[in-house]
């Protein structure tokens, strides 16, 4: 295993898009560097880089990598040395955007005696023919 440095997970950071999070007001933190980033599931994910170190002790690399940047030796390395960030999975939508029922056609259909869980899945058109059924 390649053992990065404080400068190598800096540079991390910046390639991955992390933000350096600003010192509290009124005081200087003179230990470490705080980075974050919020992923596009809602974590945010945080990391720490000593001022006062250079390098790591390879466990304590390895700890970095895997549970505060949450990527792989390789995408770590690849990031570095071609600045190329890694792909992380993005957030997938209940349902594509436009495919949504028209509220007033739920509530209707609610009030008509139907239940969310019969609703699940259908179309505009076929709710609305539902409704259509409910009313005849």
């Amino acid at each position: 295993m390649r053992i990065g440095r404080t400068k190598d997970v800096r540079r991390f950071c910046v390639v991955d898009g992390w933000r350096r999070k600003a010192d509290a007001p009124g005081r200087r933190v003179a230990k470490h560097e705080v980075w974050e980033k919020t992923l596009a599931s809602g974590v945010t994910l945080r990391t720490l880089i000593s001022k006062g170190r250079g390098s790591y002790a390879k466990g304590v690399f390895a700890a970095i990598l895997k549970r505060q940047l949450q990527v792989t030796e390789q995408e770590f390395w690849t990031a570095v040395d071609k600045r190329r960030a890694p792909a992380r999975p993005q957030a997938a939508s209940a349902r594509p955007p436009g495919d949504a029922l028209p509220f007033a056609l739920v509530r209707r259909l609610l009030a008509a005696g139907h239940t969310l869980g019969d609703l699940k899945g259908l179309s505009a058109e076929q709710a609305a023919e539902l409704l259509k059924g409910a009313a005849e």
